[in-house]
């Protein structure tokens, strides 16, 4: 048996899986986050740990663009699939791992099958690279074919990015820092193609060290064909309990993580009678020491003059959950663009991604139009 035999089995075997969730397709990727857990496949935290792309709701062109960027980074064996309907989640799943093991065979050949289009490889050579490795996305959108030609692949707008390295790597550039020193700066796309990421949100940042001083923030919107219906009180809880699972994640509290994603899952079959679980089970993170001391310590300052922590944030959301299964009155915390530009700023990269897991909910109930510099 030769190496590339060893490599596919061991693909079909345990695949990990990269998840592109276009906005407004939550159900589906919740249905297909499910059928992994009953095949004991993981989410991909990367293009380079990938081994399946899926392709989640109905992409808009700039999302189909980023689509054929990560695809192009996947190295094989690689398979990807659409995934439309929720009740399709374990069907393709299970015809992705048998394209994962036919071997050497499959990774020459034109594969037309339910839900899998044929290789990209002619479309998204076409396109330059990106350093998906870092973060794992792509903000394509509709000045995509000048960025091309110049090389440029997700940096601020206006910022000059012709010195680049070879395959689209950016080059950090010269920049005045607070104490008058010069600062290494680097310019680099965030999402959309990121686990714990809110669907379709492309944050272009401009790092000085791991800090960002700067960021753009933009909606890559769906296809003409994607659902657009509000969210009922059940699928609005879901939500929430689905971005405190995000963060818990993040946080380091994988039990925590899973055991929340759970009582989502059974939020969504409507197998929760009621809110008592939820908070208890809150109620029990929130009392965790360690969980408060590392959030409790992340805090934003509001334009009001008040300030939020990130703790805070966390049990708001298991609360919030558990209003909307009691059938109070749906409470939103506004996250306009503005609001998330002076959020970031000044903020290291692990902790931008905490507060964004955690507002995930509310970035789904109000599209951020365009990009927008602070």
């Amino acid at each position: 048996m030769g190496l590339i035999d060893l490599l596919t089995r061991a693909a079909g075997s345990g695949a990990h899986v990269l998840v592109a969730e276009v906005p407004g397709a939550f159900r589906e990727r919740v249905a297909l986050e499910r059928a992994l857990d009953r095949m004991c496949w993981c989410i991909a935290e990367s293009v380079a740990d990938a081994d399946v792309l899926a392709v989640v709701g109905e992409p808009g062109e700039a999302f189909a663009a980023v689509v054929e960027h990560v695809w192009a980074q996947m190295s094989e064996p690689r398979v990807r699939f659409q995934l439309r309907d929720e009740t399709d989640a374990e069907a393709l799943l299970s015809e992705a791992r048998e394209q994962l093991r036919s071997g050497p065979k499959h990774l020459t050949e034109t594969v037309l099958r339910r839900g899998f289009p044929p290789p990209a490889d002619d479309v998204a050579h076409g396109h330059g690279d990106y350093d998906s490795d870092a973060h794992d996305g792509h903000a394509g959108h509709s000045e995509h074919d000048d960025h091309e030609e110049n090389g440029d692949h997700g940096g601020g707008g206006g910022h000059d990015h012709s010195a680049m390295m070879p395959d689209g790597i950016p080059l950090a550039e010269g920049a005045e820092d607070r104490d008058g020193l010069e600062m290494d700066e680097l310019h680099l796309p965030l999402g959309p193609v990121l686990a714990h990421w809110p669907a379709g949100v492309v944050l272009r940042v401009t790092l000085h060290g791991d800090v960002v001083v700067d960021a753009e923030i933009e909606q890559l919107a769906a296809g003409p064909g994607a659902s657009s219906a509000q969210d009922d009180a059940t699928t609005r809880a879901a939500r929430l309990l689905d971005a405190a699972a995000s963060v818990l994640a993040l946080a380091g509290l994988p039990a925590e993580s899973a055991r929340t994603r759970r009582l989502r899952d059974r939020c969504l079959d409507g197998e929760l009678g009621d809110s008592s679980e939820v908070a208890r089970f809150g109620g029990s993170v929130g009392r965790q020491r360690v969980l408060h001391w590392s959030l409790g310590g992340l805090t934003v300052t509001e334009s009001s003059g008040g300030s939020e922590q990130l703790h805070d944030r966390l049990m708001d959301l298991f609360d919030r959950a558990r209003a909307e299964l009691d059938g109070e009155a749906p409470r939103q915390v506004v996250s306009g663009t503005q609001a998330l530009l002076e959020l970031v700023r000044g903020r290291e990269l692990a902790t931008v991604r905490l507060w964004l897991a955690a507002m995930m909910p509310d970035l789904a109930q109000h599209e951020l139009s365009g990009a927008a510099n602070g």
